[in-house]
């Protein structure tokens, strides 16, 4: 079978809902558009950068908030409008209005501390919640640059040493992998690929993982200890790998993938 792209996913919010998408486009020198675009970082977290990067240690994250993922979130570009879902009901900010954003990142703060794991319980100094980005920036953990990709077949090896179906949105990729052996994905690194008819990326390193990934994807909280299977079955932290665009483009579930160099 010719290795090809299952699916595709993006993260308006980090840490919230997975969107899973026919087609992402891909920029060369950066990250997929649109995708981990906002954050909310705590009130006291140290901003760095012209567009505001922060820690995901400063900011409300999968790594300290488990049930985060179940809260939808969603980005309109056109109308420059940000929506966060819970249980049902939306709020929305005009990201380029401070007044709505503030409105926004106190409602936030309120939903976190209303999560049965969170950051911010005892910790009044990370509050009030501050919603950071404007649709151009990247709060990706490995720099704002890349983009991410991970086999089905290494997800079915982990499953079954893990005993149970293990959810691939855990790993928080932007591409899922079909037709290739089990952690082949990894030989990609240092090699050159096309995707499609005209996409290329360099496929830089494998990606070490943290107990983001020990959280359920679907707001269970923490239900798995893959940090520890990854270890003691495999001898690394290692699943899925990292890669910088060097030609443009939309990338399409079904799309080919070639090693070219």
């Amino acid at each position: 079978m010719t290795a090809q792209i299952a699916a595709c996913y993006t993260y308006p919010v980090k840490g919230m809902t997975a969107h899973s998408m026919p087609a992402l486009t891909l920029v060369p020198g950066e990250s997929v558009i649109g995708d981990r675009a906002f954050i909310f970082a705590f009130g006291n977290a140290e901003v760095l950068g012209a567009h505001g990067w922060v820690s995901k240690r400063q900011s409300v994250t999968m790594l300290n908030t488990p049930y985060l993922a179940w809260i939808e979130s969603g980005w309109d570009a056109d109308a420059r409008v940000l929506s966060v879902t819970v249980k049902g009901q939306t709020k929305s900010a005009e990201v380029d209005n401070p007044a709505s954003r503030l409105e926004l990142s106190d409602w936030m703060t309120d939903v976190v501390l209303g999560l049965p794991d969170n950051p911010l319980r005892g910790r009044p100094e990370r509050e009030p919640l501050q919603l950071l980005g404007d649709g151009a920036a990247r709060f990706t953990d490995r720099g704002p640059t890349q983009i991410s990709l991970g086999g089905l077949a290494s997800l079915t090896d982990l499953s079954a040493k893990a005993g149970v179906g293990v959810d691939m949105r855990r790993f928080r990729l932007n591409f899922s992998v079909d037709g290739i052996e089990q952690w082949d994905e990894m030989e990609w690194a240092g090699k050159r690929l096309r995707i499609g008819e005209s996409v290329e990326i360099d496929v830089t390193a494998p990606i070490q993982r943290c107990n983001a990934v020990n959280a359920s994807p679907t707001g269970e909280g923490r239900d798995m200890d893959l940090m520890k299977l990854l270890h003691d079955e495999y001898g690394h932290l290692n699943f899925g790998v990292e890669a910088n665009v060097i030609v443009g483009g939309e990338i399409h579930v079904g799309d080919e993938i070639d090693v070219i160099g």
